[in-house]
């Protein structure tokens, strides 16, 4: 027979004495995270208000912590998946349900990721009986942005979105992976189901197309630029002229930012597009700088339009994914996934620059986040090129916190990934007003 769980009892009022009593409780075994909660504990801000349903919970800045009607049941609902005969994870400690539940069934280390320390030291003011939290096996932690993520953990959502200047690349990563199946069907399913009709209409065209290789990378700069098209790249047109000038350095340009370069006189060594839903339009006209680009490299995927291909007249080459190696049958596996091909364009454009081996390589309006209304440098009303999917925050480079998407965020995480993966790369980013990039030296004239 089951015991009935014992949950910390919530207080309609904060108290002082109530805090620094549980503080202390907390805490006296361990005065670093004492101090680590001191100096964030003024970070964001937290409107906090009492709701009664059969049970009390907290509405913070409008969300509902946790259930109001069977605190209990749902905390045992959350953590059904869990394996309880290792260590766990907790990112979010909500008003402990969760914490508590597991303190009774495990006896294996418990660690509780603190998201949002400010509001931490609001609960622990209205909290009675916490003694579930004193357990020898329950390790509150302060983390820094890269804490890494555990697959036996549960995520308590609601603070993922409460105050997303707080913790915002882990909380932004942290949304990545609740929303990863929805994502990763985005992003490699759902455009991959849409591109089958490019990959029948490329079918016989690509028989004779060639490949990417390792000898077209030969001609690689040591140092690699990437242009993507993030609205910060307008602030960065003459410092990319400038280094070009008395740097030898090979310029990769996505396709949505091509046109914006040449307008501006800048010639990119390197054209990379990928997505099957790119078209000329988007891209914009490019028939008057035709000849300037005769000496690029245009780097495609398979699924690309072919109107799109044929829109330059240079040197071309091809990438193929192992998956569509089923559908062209005349391509080895041996002969796909020459480079990773997830995510997007920009994506794209960092693996094939990797593998160039280059020692440095410099981010130019890699952005993954609005600046006013502004998605892509050179529009200025550029918010419908992308689909209606839901918005969130990012903190950027600046201090500001900036609108973006949920694909954006996901992009990003995966660059940060890839740089994780090589770090004997230099990465430089000049993107002032964009996403904080984990793993990148931010370039401040």
């Amino acid at each position: 027979m089951e015991h009935p769980l014992s949950i910390p009892e919530l207080q309609d009022e904060f108290s002082k004495d109530r805090l620094d009593k549980n503080l202390n409780r907390i805490t006296a075994y361990n005065q670093d995270l004492k101090q680590k909660l001191m100096n964030r504990k003024n970070e964001g801000s937290y409107e906090v208000i009492t709701d009664q349903g059969l049970e009390k919970t907290l509405i913070v800045n409008n969300l509902q912590l946790t259930s109001r009607y069977d605190r209990q049941a749902f905390a045992k609902f959350r953590c059904r998946k869990l394996k309880l005969d290792q260590i766990i994870v907790v990112f979010g400690f909500g008003l402990g349900d969760e914490v508590c539940y597991l303190s009774q069934v495990t006896s294996y280390d418990i660690y509780v990721i603190i998201l949002n320390p400010r509001l931490f030291y609001e609960i622990i003011g209205r909290l009675d009986k916490i003694d579930v939290l004193l357990s020898p096996n329950i390790h509150l932690v302060i983390p820094d942005e890269t804490f890494p993520f555990t697959e036996n953990s549960i995520i308590n959502p609601v603070e993922l979105y409460i105050e997303q200047s707080v913790y915002n690349n882990l909380k932004t990563k942290l949304i990545n992976i609740i929303d990863d199946f929805y994502l990763k069907d985005f992003v490699d399913n759902t455009l991959e189901d849409e591109a089958e009709a490019n990959l029948k209409a490329n079918y016989d065209f690509l028989k004779t197309a060639t490949l990417l290789s390792e000898d077209d990378l030969i001609s690689f700069d040591k140092k690699i630029a990437i242009a993507a098209a993030g609205p910060s790249l307008k602030n960065n047109l003459d410092t990319i002229k400038s280094l070009k000038k008395v740097q030898n350095i090979t310029l990769i340009a996505i396709d949505v930012v091509i046109k914006y370069l040449l307008k501006h006189g800048i010639i990119p060594e390197v054209i990379v597009t990928s997505d099957s839903h790119i078209t000329p339009e988007i891209i914009g006209d490019i028939t008057e700088y035709k000849d300037n680009l005769r000496n690029s490299l245009l780097i495609f995927s398979a699924k690309t339009p072919r109107n799109v291909i044929d829109q330059f007249h240079c040197k071309k080459r091809v990438l193929f994914t192992a998956r569509q190696t089923k559908f062209f049958d005349y391509i080895a596996k041996e002969q796909a996934d020459f480079v990773r091909i997830n995510g997007s364009v920009l994506n794209l454009a960092a693996e094939i620059a990797i593998k160039a081996k280059p020692k440095n390589i410099l981010l130019f309006g890699t952005d993954f986040a609005f600046l006013d209304n502004q998605t892509h440098a050179g529009r200025s009303n550029s918010a419908n090129l992308f689909r209606d999917i839901g918005t969130v925050t990012v903190k950027c480079n600046d201090g500001a916190v900036r609108n973006t998407v949920k694909p954006y965020t996901y992009y990003r995480y995966l660059l940060e990934q890839t740089i994780s993966q090589n770090k004997e790369i230099s990465f430089d980013n000049y993107s002032k007003t964009g996403a904080v990039i984990l793993g990148t030296n931010l370039v401040v004239d």
